[in-house]
């Protein structure tokens, strides 16, 4: 039997763990022939498009990376249908972020292309777009990696620090091939995936712009370049960057009259960088973002679907006054159990297939967001405040003029607001240092559940990987 490459090739870990040496074997949409492979542009598009691809996995895109940031943090309440999420809800150790596996698969495919480009003669202006791209995934996979397994920089317990991820140099297509590395320091993966994000700005051209939100373009870099350094706390490089974002042309930021409108449409206008799931690439009606937040399968239906289990919960739904234009994003839910709780709208099957949205990974609100932090962390006050109703007016609340601890904390509220169930609010507490209050217990920065524990089998394999503290 001939042997099939998989498009993200052969990870450490899996290869090792399963005990044998044969490829993975996938769908041919995934798969291409090893004796072909990367060898031709075609060949080298394709893995580099399956590197995108591979974001869809509901442990990344797909659910987990929305989903449960909220689900861990203190936004939702589990009403247990279908049992799904709720170990995570209930932040039992063990129960949290899984995406190690898949964003090792994906590094390793796009090391993979990067030496082939290395090896492959053609034309200069194709190898520098395809290596941008590609860059720019690694840069995204190592950061999810980082905010899921590692501590921020701008918020560590240095008792209980393990460091970051190991930085996995090369390419592997045989067990041989394969490096186990440590963990990096923090400070190493942040230089990592800084020096990623350069090159790739310098490397995609103007004409990926046509291309965008979809792959990868000079405004998506600069718009997770924003956030990267916001994680960082590197606040000068936030606002270069988002200045760079913000001018790009790649996406635009929708007046009040448009904010509902925005997210019924199929391609969200605010997007620098979105997942688009064709109907081949639904995951479905048990994990879905549809699933996990609504019981109607769109907007306006009536009929009760599965299993609307992540809902608003009451302190969240609190935060939202009266006249605030996100309450657009807010309706009951269906069924005896649901309709006596609120649940979010955002994924509401706007691709016209049940199930069905693709998912904003980066606004253009989240970098305005992105500003307003960095110029209040520089006491840069009247550009914080300028930065921060933008966000508020759009939402037809009241202009601000904050200051100091205020100002800090009314930007930390329009995050929350603003991105409810985007996947974003355990994230932030994490990187201030902040405690998730919970109606069931307050969960300290210090505690372990903070940190995702590194699946088992990858420090069974590999004696120089060290976990997590406490697990």
């Amino acid at each position: 039997m001939r042997r099939i490459l998989y498009i993200t090739a052969i990870v450490w870990s899996t290869v090792l763990f399963s005990g044998c040496e044969k490829m993975l074997e996938i769908t041919p949409r995934h798969a291409i022939d090893a004796s072909d492979a990367l060898t031709s542009q075609e060949s080298i598009t394709a893995a580099t498009n399956a590197a995108y691809a591979r974001l869809r996995e509901v442990s990344l895109y797909g659910r987990d990376l929305i989903a449960l940031p909220d689900v861990l943090a203190d936004n939702t309440i589990n009403t247990l249908a279908g049992n799904r999420l709720v170990r995570e809800w209930n932040n039992q150790i063990g129960s949290h972020l899984s995406n190690w596996q898949h964003s090792y698969y994906g590094i390793n495919q796009i090391n993979l292309v990067l030496e082939a480009l290395e090896e492959f003669d053609t034309d200069q202006a194709y190898k520098d777009g395809i290596r941008g791209q590609n860059l720019f995934l690694r840069a995204l996979y190592y950061h999810n990696l980082m905010r899921a397994y590692a501590y921020d920089p701008t918020a560590i317990v240095q008792a209980q620090n393990r460091g970051g991820v190991p930085i996995m140099e090369n390419g592997s297509i045989a067990v041989e091939q394969i490096v186990f590395s440590g963990r990096s320091s923090i400070e190493e993966v942040y230089a990592y995936i800084y020096r990623d994000l350069e090159e790739a700005y310098d490397l995609i051209p103007a004409s990926n712009n046509s291309r965008a939100p979809f792959f990868a373009s000079k405004g998506a870099v600069a718009a997770l370049f924003s956030r990267v350094a916001l994680y960082n706390g590197d606040y000068a490089r936030v606002i270069s960057e988002s200045e760079k974002a913000m001018s790009s042309g790649v996406a635009n930021f929708p007046n009040a009259a448009q904010l509902e409108a925005s997210w019924r449409s199929e391609r969200h206008p605010e997007s620098f960088f979105e997942i688009p799931f064709a109907s081949a690439d639904n995951i479905g009606s048990n994990e879905s973002l549809r699933a996990t937040y609504m019981t109607r399968t769109t907007v306006g239906s009536t009929a009760v679907a599965s299993h609307g289990n992540v809902v608003m919960s009451e302190d969240l739904i609190a935060q939202f006054s009266a006249n605030d234009g996100r309450r657009a994003f807010i309706q009951n839910g269906l069924g005896t159990v649901n309709r006596s709780f609120f649940e979010i709208n955002k994924f509401a099957s706007k691709n016209g297939v049940p199930n069905l949205d693709n998912v904003p990974v980066i606004r253009y609100a989240e970098v305005v967001l992105n500003r307003a932090e960095a110029h209040a962390a520089l006491n840069q006050t009247a550009a914080a405040n300028t930065e921060l109703n933008k966000i508020r007016t759009r939402a037809n609340l009241a202009a601000v003029n904050l200051q100091g601890d205020a100002l800090k904390a009314e930007i930390l509220q329009q995050r929350r607001l603003e991105f409810a169930f985007e996947g974003h609010r355990f994230f932030d507490l994490k990187r201030l240092g902040l405690p998730i209050v919970k109606e069931s217990e307050t969960i300290a920065f210090q505690d372990l559940r903070v940190l995702s524990r590194i699946p088992v089998r990858e420090i069974e394999i590999n004696i120089n990987l060290e976990q997590n503290f406490g697990y």
